[in-house]
């Protein structure tokens, strides 16, 4: 698990770098309500955009990573994840989440992704905290931020996508995460 390859092995998930025959795949998800579910709007990107991204170097730099998501043993893209540093923030890490797929959702794979991404980035770049959002109604993913040791930090209200939303903002700090026995004693 090299968080500075192109490519993170779980148990189940491979989490790699988009390359450009993805960019049809994500230019559809970032369209699809389906992909989003109830809890994130679509963004709807345009196609020369996502092009000019991953040409350029913007979804995979020092600061920031967009990982494809896939089933280890298939190669099937399930979604996506990516992590950012906020701009003048080098303690901060946030990361965002979107199992696209409505079939593969509630199987434990937005658990086991954040959790082998959050060893990766504590194991990997001198950060203090890692923050995730999530909408107020989405009790699936704030029981997972529990459970993999973030602690709720803040209420808030945010536009997304020009739909206003009430959510949390969840924190876990290098401290918590080197007393948390979920990184450091059970890998599956």
């Amino acid at each position: 698990m090299d968080i500075y390859g192109n490519r993170i092995f779980t148990k189940r998930l491979q989490l790699r770098k988009p390359e450009k025959e993805d960019i049809e795949l994500l230019f559809t998800w970032s369209h699809s309500p389906e992909a989003y579910g109830k809890y994130l709007s679509p963004e709807r990107l345009k196609l020369e955009h996502l092009q000019d991204q991953l040409a350029s170097g913007a979804l995979w730099n020092d600061r920031e990573k967009l990982f494809l998501v896939e089933l280890r043993d298939t190669g099937k893209p399930i979604g996506t994840t990516h992590y950012w540093q906020p701009p003048g923030n080098n303690e901060t890490v946030v990361i965002s989440l979107k199992i696209a797929l409505p079939a593969e959702r509630n199987k434990g794979y937005g658990t086991e992704l954040q959790k082998f991404l959050i060893i990766q980035l504590f194991s990997h770049k001198k950060i203090k905290n890692i923050e995730m959002y999530t909408d107020i109604n989405n009790n699936g993913q704030q029981r997972c931020l529990r459970k993999l040791g973030f602690e709720l930090a803040k209420s808030l209200t945010y536009e997304d996508q020009q739909v206003q939303r009430t959510g949390h903002l969840f924190r876990l700090t290098a401290e918590r995460y080197n007393s948390e026995p979920i990184y450091h004693y059970h890998y599956e």
